[in-house]
């Protein structure tokens, strides 16, 4: 009796193997499976940041001596030039006009001197002039010697367009500055200051 109970101890142990193991004939046992829950919520943002385009550069040219031009105001040797665009007119759209440093054509006859203007025009000092928003600017001077012969204002600009042909056609057909300070006669001493009296020696 006690040998029986032992043989069928031994059978079902054998046989609670067989169910677990594939190869033991038997079916095997699958694994648990985890349903996974829908929250609704938007999956997270990607941290990675996003490639920006390359800027494209637009067509530039350089002028030394731009077409500008307007009116001279003169009050004795102090003048104020205002001064405008004489390209194309109106400015292409999408073209930028940077104004450079004035300069003047001779030295030594004019010196610049914004004091000459009045107090409530735009000096020429990092002027744009865009398509559709032009506004002229003033130059003042001063004369400080004699001289017979007109000094011209010159003025470089660096245009930056939306196309080549803008650029190419900025100053075209238009030649330089058109901007002169004409001198006045200074006066000079035409007499030389009266000497001391030389005092004489008298008789006796």
């Amino acid at each position: 009796m006690l040998r029986r109970l032992v043989t069928v101890v031994a059978i079902a142990a054998l046989l609670a193997g067989c169910d677990d193991t594939p190869d033991g004939g038997g079916t095997p046992s699958l694994a648990p499976t985890t349903a996974s829950e829908t929250t609704g919520e938007p999956s997270p943002e990607p941290t990675t940041q996003e490639t920006t385009q390359t800027e494209v550069d637009k067509p530039s040219i350089s002028i030394a001596n731009a077409p500008i031009g307007g009116d001279v105001e003169e009050d004795g040797v102090e003048q104020c030039a205002e001064v405008n665009w004489l390209g194309k007119s109106p400015i292409p759209d999408g073209t930028t006009i940077s104004l450079g440093p004035a300069e003047l054509s001779r030295s030594g006859v004019f010196e610049f001197y914004q004091g000459a203007c009045p107090g409530d025009v735009r000096a020429c000092t990092d002027v744009k002039w865009h398509s559709g928003d032009f506004k002229p600017c003033y130059v003042g001077v001063r004369q400080v010697a004699h001289s017979t012969e007109s000094v011209s204002l010159v003025i470089p600009v660096e245009a930056t367009c939306e196309t080549e042909a803008d650029c190419q056609n900025l100053a075209k057909g238009f030649g330089d500055s058109q901007i002169d300070f004409d001198p006045i006669p200074l006066e000079t001493p035409t007499t030389e200051p009266p000497t001391e009296p030389t005092e004489t020696p008298s008789d006796g």
